[in-house]
């Protein structure tokens, strides 16, 4: 499948250097997520692990909320505004690759993946101060391009506390039992393959 390559970032308007230290501060706790520190230990790792794919999506606000409706849907829906065409920065630490791939590939391989990628959404406050991120786990099952311009929506379900601490090496926060809006922050995908 080919991939579509899509600028990393088109600045719009000067960052402030409030904004460009809150950014190192969260790229910085993102650096604390380890890819399955166990995954090495395994015999015959499985295709996710083996790949070791890391995406990181952006977004300017979102919400992240139990999904309503559908009793057999999907247990909780995240809603990021501002991210769809900044596209996705895949690391591919196995295959020594890195690029930007476009969000309509990721959302095409969500639900063809073997089975459905963890991924944490995290956070900074928007208040600037330095609180640590907000980090929160899910396994995501399909996503869609958002009815507004640039949104993003993502379905799928809770990750178990201890499949999130082995892989993202902290046990993230609850998930919420009411709307949460989120302040900007980024989407991590990891060992979702095909890229």
């Amino acid at each position: 499948m080919p991939v579509d390559v899509v600028p990393a970032v088109t600045p719009r308007h000067t960052r402030s250097r409030r904004a460009a230290v809150r950014d190192s501060a969260l790229l910085a706790a993102l650096g604390t997520i380890s890819l399955r520190p166990g995954a090495a230990a395994q015999a015959t790792p499985g295709a996710a692990q083996a790949s070791g794919s890391l995406l990181v999506q952006s977004f300017g606000r979102g919400s992240l909320f139990p999904t309503q409706g559908d009793v057999g849907g999907l247990p909780y829906t995240a809603i990021l505004w501002d991210a769809a065409g900044r596209g996705f920065f895949l690391h591919d630490a196995a295959g020594g690759s890195a690029g930007i791939v476009a969000t309509e590939a990721v959302l095409f391989a969500l639900p063809a993946a073997d089975e459905p990628p963890p991924a944490a959404l995290a956070t900074l406050p928007a208040d600037g101060s330095d609180d640590a991120a907000a980090i929160w786990a899910l396994r995501l099952v399909s996503g869609s391009l958002g009815s507004d311009p640039g949104a993003v929506t993502y379905q799928g379900e809770p990750l178990m506390d201890e499949d999130a601490a082995s892989w993202f090496g902290d046990s993230p926060r609850d998930l919420p039992t009411a709307p949460q809006d989120l302040a900007a922050g980024y989407l991590v995908i990891v060992g979702l393959t095909g890229f």
